[in-house]
Formats: C-alpha cells, structure tokens, sequence
C-alpha cells in the first residue's frame, strides 16, 4: 500500500512540476505580448500629452505659419483648427521618433487619415 501511495505522489509531482513549467512559459509568452502592446501606445500616450500641452501647441501654430497655412502633403491651404500634426515616419513604427519635432509636419485630416502608417520623405 505505502509503495502505491509513493508512486502515486510521485507522479502527481511530476505533473505539477510540468504543468508549472507550462503555466510558466504561457506567463512569459503573455507578458511579451503586453511588452509589444506597451511599446506601441505608450509614445502615443507622450505624444498626445505633447501636443496638447503649451509647448506643443505653440510648435503647432509656428509650423503652421512656416507651411504658409498649407497642408505638407497635399498643399492646399488649411485652418490651424482642424489640421493634424503629422508624424513622417509613423509612431506605430518608429516610437522612438514619437516626439522628434524634426519628424512631424502639419497636414489636412484627409491627407493624415489617408496617410494612416505609410512613410512620407
């Protein structure tokens, strides 16, 4: 009898310890998961708190002034109001640009919209 109780716990050990091992690879895969999401929203998160900030505002209407009110892409003029600030090499690919004022035009929101992840140079 004790010999079958043995075996039996050492089976169920065996199993626990796999089914740890399991639980533990499925926790790190999950967790890279959430990293990649982190990564992606977070510099938007930065970038709209820039842009509604002073500073980014003020950015907003002098690089409106030297577009001459145009739009960067389509060049047709455009009201301050209801233009976008436009990434050139998107967030979604380049987070790390997500506030590189070098990297960012003014554009029209058809244009922005239409643009959506694509590169402009």
């Amino acid at each position: 009898m004790n010999n079958i109780n043995n075996d039996n716990l050492s089976q169920l050990t065996e199993t626990l310890f796999k089914l740890n091992n399991q639980l533990d690879k499925s926790i790190q895969n999950k967790q890279a998961i959430i990293n990649k999401i982190k990564q992606k929203y977070e510099p938007r998160t930065e970038f709209n708190r820039w842009r509604n900030s002073e500073e980014g505002k003020l950015w907003k209407e002098q690089q409106y002034q030297k577009q001459k009110q145009c739009c960067a892409i389509c060049q047709a003029k455009i009201e301050l109001k209801w233009s976008h600030i436009d990434h050139l090499k998107p967030i979604s690919i380049y987070p790390d640009l997500s506030l590189d004022t070098s990297n960012l035009q003014i554009a029209c929101g058809s244009c922005n919209t239409k643009k959506n992840n694509s590169e402009i140079y």
